[in-house]
């Protein structure tokens, strides 16, 4: 070991030695198990788009050759049923329904816009994840957190659920309906609130706040870097 690694193992020792480390026991939310997906979803998982006023099939407007999706965004992820799996016990079958909105744009062969129509589409996902197994516990608890004064949870795991969209296209299909296709992202997990020993050194004690209500707008934009790129696209052999 050179002169240097001993030093600076010397100094983390004592380091570590002035830290008074204290047994903490805390509540938290324990990942049981995990997993994620990437799928391209057509008209075959979604259907036609749906209009988000009437609920019906969306029908193209009269003399509309093309169409447009704009503004995409989930607007809602819904555990539609959560059971334990009947072969395999501590797992657990999940049915995810996800809510897309959307913005549909239709245009005329002369690529004039002719209007724009909210619409939506449905996905439902099924998923069997490791949540372990109960054994009837009831927690209770009147944290406000969970909106209500007071909340009881039976003993099975949550989910959590984290997902991404992007919209890849959107076809008139024989001018009766518009076909869309969504890239989704999706994480989804099986949580448990437990019970945890932790080791901590103190409480977390925040920084004073910065107080930046005096910055110059111009001095800041003067500060920032030349946005090179903006100006030179990047060419074929540099994606």
């Amino acid at each position: 070991m050179g002169a240097f690694e001993k030093e600076f193992n010397d100094a983390c020792i004592t380091e570590k030695s002035d830290v008074n480390v204290k047994d903490e026991n805390t509540v938290a939310y324990k990942v049981y198990d995990s997993c994620r997906r990437q799928e391209s979803l057509t008209v075959r998982e979604l259907g036609a788009a749906m209009n988000y006023c009437s609920g019906e099939i969306v029908t193209p407007p009269a003399g509309a050759t093309s169409v447009f999706m704009e503004g995409l965004k989930i607007s809602k992820i819904r555990v539609v049923n959560k059971e334990p799996c009947s072969f395999r016990d501590g797992f657990w079958d999940i049915n995810i329904e996800y809510a897309f909105s959307y913005k549909l744009n239709f245009r005329e062969s002369r690529e004039c816009d002719i209007c724009s129509v909210d619409a939506y589409s449905t996905f439902n996902s099924n998923v069997t994840l490791f949540g372990s197994t109960g054994n009837g516990l009831v927690i209770s608890t009147d944290l406000p957190t969970y909106g209500v004064e007071s909340v009881t949870f039976d003993d099975v795991p949550f989910t959590w659920t984290e997902a991404k969209v992007v919209g890849l296209d959107a076809q008139l299909h024989h001018s009766q309906a518009v076909h869309c296709t969504i890239g989704l992202f999706s994480i989804m997990k099986l949580i448990r609130i437990v019970h945890l020993n932790v080791q901590a050194t103190s409480f977390n004690i925040p920084e004073v706040c910065e107080d930046i209500a005096d910055i110059n707008p111009c001095e800041y934009f003067a500060a920032l870097d030349f946005p090179v790129d903006v100006f030179a696209p990047p060419q074929r052999n540099e994606f």
